[in-house]
């Protein structure tokens, strides 16, 4: 049976000198493990479409459990990302996220446009790796059934609060006032910025999801509370994901020490406000 789809490659394993085999993100068909035969004579165009990150039309054979490329079309291909250190390493954690947790042969296509606009946001520049990595990271968890019970205090149900606190093991929040009657364990405190962006990321509708604002530091410090969420509920740590942690915590030291210097100068009495997520109403993302 031959199989026409788009789709994202989003990991590649050399076999042989004549062989790979490409994980690809399909909309029609989740995700896709397929053989292909590759040679130096072949042709650049196809080299290009079954290249890492590449979004290509694809024709694959189906026959006994496996699927075997037959040809490809490039579609976009995020050439930029591998510019960037950070950001490709970024990309191919969010790749193995996607290939652990969207199902096979079942339509995927929610999942491949989260995908596809995070690759495009990073890549144009349009958003930090800071910010697209917890989004996706909470964002992918809820739509593969690891949904966080964000609505209000899993004991009185209030919705807003002074203080609330958050457990990486159940996923459900607890009111100051319940938290000191229950005192329960594992739970951590959240700022209202934190369970602002949280909740916008689990309840948005399609692409306003990406549209919310906060500070970077506490971009930063929401992905080590949606990350500890992750590892919990999938209960590992992959691979991309050390090797990016370690690459960030090297970043932002060097970032910090060079912004040392200016952050000694005198600073003006008036401190502007606090940032918190909220809408962006101007801007379109594709």
């Amino acid at each position: 049976m031959l199989l026409k789809t788009s789709g994202l490659v989003i990991r590649e394993k050399v076999l042989s000198n004549d062989n790979r085999m490409l994980t690809i993100l399909t909309g029609e068909y989740g995700v896709i493990k397929a053989f292909i035969r590759t040679s130096r004579k072949m042709r650049s165009s196809l080299a290009a479409a079954i290249d890492l990150f590449s979004y290509s039309d694809f024709l694959i054979f189906f026959n006994k459990d496996q699927y075997c490329v037959d040809g490809a079309e490039t579609n976009r291909i995020f050439y930029h990302l591998r510019e960037d250190l950070e950001k490709t390493s970024l990309a191919a954690y969010m790749g193995e996220l996607a290939e652990t947790l969207v199902p096979q042969g079942e339509p995927a296509q929610e999942y491949l446009s989260l995908m596809l606009n995070c690759l495009h946001l990073l890549e144009t520049d349009q958003r930090t790796v800071d910010f697209i990595k917890p989004l996706f990271e909470l964002r992918l968890l809820t739509m593969a059934g690891y949904m966080p019970d964000l609505v209000g205090c899993t004991c009185c149900g209030q919705y807003q609060a002074e203080q609330f606190y958050f457990s990486h093991y159940t996923g459900k929040l607890l009111c100051a006032n319940c938290c000191e009657q229950e005192k329960p364990q594992g739970y951590v405190p959240l700022t209202k910025d934190q369970l602002a962006a949280m909740r916008h990321i689990v309840f948005a509708q399609g692409n306003r999801v990406f549209r919310f604002k906060m500070s970077e530091a506490g971009l930063y410090n929401l992905g080590i509370l949606t990350e500890v969420y992750l590892n919990t509920h999938l209960d590992k740590r992959f691979p991309s994901q050390e090797f990016y942690d370690n690459l960030r915590a090297q970043t932002r030291s060097l970032q910090q020490s060079l912004m040392k210097p200016l952050l000694q100068r005198p600073v003006p009495q008036e401190s502007a406000e606090p940032q918190t997520p909220q809408a962006i109403t101007n801007e379109e993302v594709k």
